[in-house]
């Protein structure tokens, strides 16, 4: 483990986490829940005044996202740091990624009800499980973008 592998682990985590919050966002929207509800629920586990519907409210909005992007960007590093060790191959990297994902989901489903079961109400349980499938699915392919980008350009500095 090293501070590039973190640094891309967590700037993957970033993207991950930007997908799997606007998929959220857009399926509850399209459900008629409100396209701010999961980040007023992500919000609400810390700052009970947070609303748990669609409104928009500036300060659960930026807790929200700073909560999501703070743990999406530990737990890309994660899935970097542990799809590094040996090869870093595309079939190693996303079922890592998937691995993360889903621990990251059974874990959620254990600890936010007893945090917040409130909030953790106002999130429909599909549309939980597949935003953590689309994390999985980023997180993995912008590391193996990364990965390849990397390894493209070794070969020349060696030459230089």
């Amino acid at each position: 483990m090293n501070a590039t592998t973190l640094r891309r682990g967590a700037l993957a985590g970033i993207a991950a986490g930007m997908m799997m919050a606007m998929f959220s966002m857009i399926a509850l929207a399209a459900r008629g829940d409100g396209f701010w509800t999961p980040v007023n629920a992500i919000a609400h586990t810390v700052w009970r005044n947070a609303p748990l519907d669609g409104r928009f409210s500036f300060g659960a909005a930026l807790l929200g996202m700073m909560l999501h992007m703070g743990m999406s960007m530990m737990l890309g590093a994660a899935v970097a740091v542990a799809a590094q060790r040996g090869s870093e191959t595309a079939p190693k990297t996303f079922m890592v990624g998937a691995g993360v994902a889903f621990a990251a989901w059974v874990t959620q489903l254990a600890v936010w009800p007893a945090l917040d079961a409130k909030a953790a109400d106002a999130v429909t349980s599909w549309v939980f499980a597949i935003s953590h499938l689309v994390f999985a699915m980023v997180v993995s392919a912008v590391l193996l973008i990364g990965h390849r980008a990397a390894a493209a350009r070794v070969p020349s500095l060696r030459h230089a």
